[in-house]
């Protein structure tokens, strides 16, 4: 039902106009109920953002010693400017939870609007775009990011209604949306410049008349862009240096081709592999489905003409986008989402046979389904492994400076790169590894040896035995960490019984975490 249905290129019967909206409702509850179900979502960076937001909204409080909430406007703004307007309590952790709520229905029904402006009618197929509700973006938690997407796909569904009116109307309705959402989110900006830019290269190559005046055209069109890159610029040549760093990678052909189907990624196959498999075949799926696209009759996709710029633009930028940009690291999964989005809301099916139909309908619904339980199944263990966190750390005194870390092996494990921040949010303690130098928050410049713009909890190792493995460059947040830090915060299992070192002694261990105090503080 959701995702195919006999449609052509031509107005559906009056008794079919129902379905689309009814896709529209099964499709939201199956991406809103695993979001809402629980408190705690499994979504990488997202515990950083929620810290952000109780620093913004405690300025006064234990942490105002090591953080300041600057007013400023930066490109990457979406929920933070959501935040500092919401009027629905002041729990940062409700707050995201109802915003990423917002974004999966806003993503499905955005793109649904973008195929009601590219095919003159309501479509089904384009309620399957809740396949990649949960994709690679979303699992790493760039909430600035997937919230502004819809918007994207909403602006280019108004660019597409008025590109038949007077130019000066155009210019006046995107001057201002552009720089709206170059503040959401500049990766989202950037998409919708580009596919702008491949549907008026479009348009100017079909018509007839002199060059020059055909690209005088396609440039005072692109104006409403040149004020948030003139307001980049500006910021690159006068701004200090990121503390993240600038490192600019392109990435391998593997991040490539990561990149490329991360909008079906679970991001962490080792603790969600249900997922991750379904991913896979979600991917392969949509895949078989584009492929239909060079049949020339029988059941096939078919790709409405006002969208082959777009499309063409957006997938060049995918792939060259690189993997790193001036310390962002994952650029080259923004890209994909967009372009997976677009095309969901550019094609339609043709030919389909009503059993055909069923066929594909449910097998989009089982998709939906199952990973649906799964990942609810994925969040809930999730924010039974938060609530013992904040068990065990309850003790904590405000203010208190928190150094957390990993089991050995467990580095690199995602699924809980930046669960302490939780401790910030809850109980107004300090950590090394909150997000610096791209939002609002700064860290007191009297603690810049305290903290790493951008990590997760380091192997323990690093800290018990330095001698056998000494402090890279890059960390040495870690040096003397004996003096800096007042607790240890172990995020696994104690496999090397941290206890028996002099330097800590154990306060409290719930579930998979254990806070140990400093002892030996200099």
């Amino acid at each position: 039902m959701t995702a195919a249905a006999v449609e052509t290129t031509t107005r559906p019967t009056t008794q079919l106009v129902w379905l689309p909206f009814l896709a529209f409702i099964l499709t939201s509850l199956c991406a809103v109920v695993p979001i809402l179900s629980h408190s705690y979502l499994p979504l990488v960076d997202l515990p950083n953002h929620i810290a952000r937001h109780h620093i913004a909204a405690n300025g006064q409080g234990a942490l105002a010693q090591y953080y300041t909430s600057v007013a400023s406007l930066v490109p990457n703004s979406a929920v933070d400017l959501l935040w500092a307007v919401w009027p629905f309590g002041d729990d940062p952790v409700e707050f995201s939870k109802y915003i990423m709520a917002f974004y999966a229905v806003s993503f499905i029904g955005s793109t649904m609007f973008l195929a009601r402006v590219v095919h003159g009618h309501w479509t089904l197929w384009s309620a399957g775009v809740s396949l990649i509700v949960f994709n690679g973006t979303f699992f790493l938690g760039f909430q600035n990011f997937v919230v502004s997407v819809p918007f994207c796909i909403l602006f280019l569904g108004f660019w597409l209604l008025l590109e038949r009116k007077h130019l000066a109307l155009r210019l006046a309705v995107f001057f201002p949306l552009a720089v709206a959402l170059y503040l959401m989110h500049f990766f989202v900006f950037a998409s919708f410049a580009v596919a702008v830019f491949g549907r008026e290269v479009q348009v100017q190559l079909s018509r007839e008349g002199r060059f020059s005046n055909r690209l005088a055209q396609l440039t005072i069109l692109m104006l409403p862009f040149a004020v948030p890159v003139a307001w980049l610029i500006h910021d690159m040549l006068t701004g200090s240096a990121s503390p993240a760093g600038s490192l600019t990678e392109y990435g391998s052909f593997q991040n490539r081709i990561l990149g490329i189907f991360s909008p079906f990624s679970a991001m962490n196959a080792d603790s969600m592999q249900p997922v991750q498999n379904l991913g896979y075949v979600t991917g392969i799926f949509v895949v078989l489905c584009a492929l239909t696209l060079f049949l020339r009759k029988g059941p096939r996709l078919v790709l409405n003409n006002k969208m082959v710029g777009p499309l063409i633009a957006l997938s060049v930028a995918a792939l060259l986008a690189p993997s790193w940009l001036s310390g962002v690291a994952f650029v080259h999964f923004r890209v994909p989402l967009v372009l997976f989005t677009v095309f969901f809301a550019a094609t339609q099916w043709r030919d389909l046979k009503a059993k055909t139909a069923m066929y594909i309908s449910f097998f989009v619904v089982a998709l939906l389904g199952i990973r649906g339980v799964f990942i609810e199944k994925f969040v809930s263990d999730y924010d039974s492994d938060i609530q013992d966190l904040l068990e065990a750390t309850q003790a904590l005194p405000a203010g208190a400076r928190v150094l957390p870390v990993r089991s050995p092996g467990m580095e690199l494990d995602r699924r809980f790169w930046h669960v302490q921040a939780y401790v910030v949010t809850k109980r107004d303690a300090f950590v090394p590894t909150l997000f610096l130098g791209t939002h609002s928050v700064q860290l007191n410049k009297e603690w810049s040896e305290y903290a790493h713009p951008a990590l997760f909890g380091v192997d323990v190792r690093r800290i018990l035995d330095q001698q056998t493995y000494s402090v890279p460059p890059g960390l040495e947040f870690l040096e003397e960490w004996e003096r800096k830090y007042t607790y240890v915060l172990l995020l696994d299992h104690d496999t090397l019984e941290i206890h028996t070192d002099h330097r800590l002694a154990l306060e409290e261990r719930v579930g998979r975490f254990t806070l140990y105090k400093v002892e030996h503080e200099f």
